[in-house]
């Protein structure tokens, strides 16, 4: 009989309960969670002891912590079960320390929608409590996530480049920018502890243009030694190009059966000025001079797709121009 979970990306040793603590209360603190507040941990099995260390730490500061635990869903934005989805519907703070993505869900817009507030985290690992992007400044990432938002919301095309041959770019004038920067203290806001990014949905059928991948996509791993390259025309991912992983990303994607797992749903742009290279996922999606794409779902961005995934592939050394203007070089804003 075959083990139907999978785990398909790196587990590092298992770290200590108090070691973890340091980042636990930091994600509290990030979202101002407060004495007698309910707070929902969405997890599933492979993440046990960090959705218990997050509990311990929203007790610790006075709230009154749940945790609803299912087995992995299998692929990154995939659907949660109702009980899961009523559970954060009800809390007024909720974490999603998961396998897989809970992001692109409805548990997640509906507390959104209820006046919660939360954080993400997705693919994260006991060491990502410890060391890393869990200890950035992210009052500061907010600051210049907010900055370059501000420019991002008054523009109509953004494009991103680098080195390695990446250039692609879409219309978004009248997206909302997404500031998932770390903080998420006031009713709606949300996060993605420890990633720090801002982000946009492209309108659909803008996207165009070509993304050397050379750091990771989500469900497949490092790409850094064997680089994946998308082909966007008309707001679709239509050719995946590269070597074994790339193979592997076209089987991936052509098992959803569906067109809409090859939307392009997303640009990213990171913030977070600590976080590790390589060593988890969403330390690679905000660190600072990252840009990545999300592809599927849109509809909990701004969008309307509702797609059966939604995965994110990231690229290093990222130039983001707007309208035609540099606005951020390898992760240094340009005035």
């Amino acid at each position: 009989m075959t083990w139907p979970i999978t785990y398909l990306h790196y587990t590092p040793s298992p770290s200590s309960f108090i070691e973890m603590m340091r980042g636990a209360m930091r994600a509290m603190n990030c979202g101002g969670v407060k004495t007698g507040e309910k707070v929902v941990i969405s997890t599933d099995t492979n993440k046990i002891r960090i959705a218990e260390v997050l509990a311990a730490a929203a007790h610790a500061v006075g709230a009154v912590p749940t945790i609803v635990i299912i087995t992995p869903t299998g692929a990154h934005g995939a659907q949660l079960p109702e009980p899961v989805v009523g559970a954060c519907r009800e809390a007024d703070v909720f974490f999603l320390p998961s396998t897989f993505s809970q992001t692109h869900t409805d548990a997640r817009i509906q507390a959104i929608q209820r006046g919660a507030r939360g954080a993400t985290m997705c693919e994260i690992t006991e060491d990502a409590l410890c060391v890393g992007g869990i200890l950035a400044d992210f009052e500061a990432c907010d600051r210049l996530g907010r900055s370059l938002g501000a420019q991002l919301d008054q523009s109509r095309e953004m494009r991103i480049t680098s080195e390695s041959g990446t250039d692609y770019r879409g219309v978004v004038r009248g997206r909302p920018v997404q500031y998932e920067t770390g903080l998420f203290r006031e009713p709606g806001q949300f996060a993605a502890i420890p990633n720090s990014e801002i982000n946009i949905s492209p309108i659909e059928g803008t996207a165009e243009g070509v993304a050397v991948v050379d750091v990771r996509v989500m469900s497949l791993g490092i790409t850094r030694h064997e680089p994946i390259t998308l082909v966007m025309q008309g707001g679709m991912i239509r050719e995946i190009r590269g070597g074994p992983l790339a193979d592997e990303f076209s089987r991936i994607l052509a098992a959803f059966r569906d067109p809409t797992a090859y939307n392009v749903a997303e640009f990213g742009i990171g913030l977070n000025p600590v976080a590790r290279q390589g060593a988890t996922n969403l330390e690679d999606l905000g660190r600072l001079g990252h840009a990545h794409i999300g592809i599927g779902s849109n509809y909990a961005i701004g969008g309307s797709v509702k797609a059966p995934c939604h995965i994110d592939a990231i690229l290093m050394d990222a130039c983001v121009f707007l309208d035609g203007r540099l606005v951020y070089d390898k992760g240094r804003l340009v005035n």
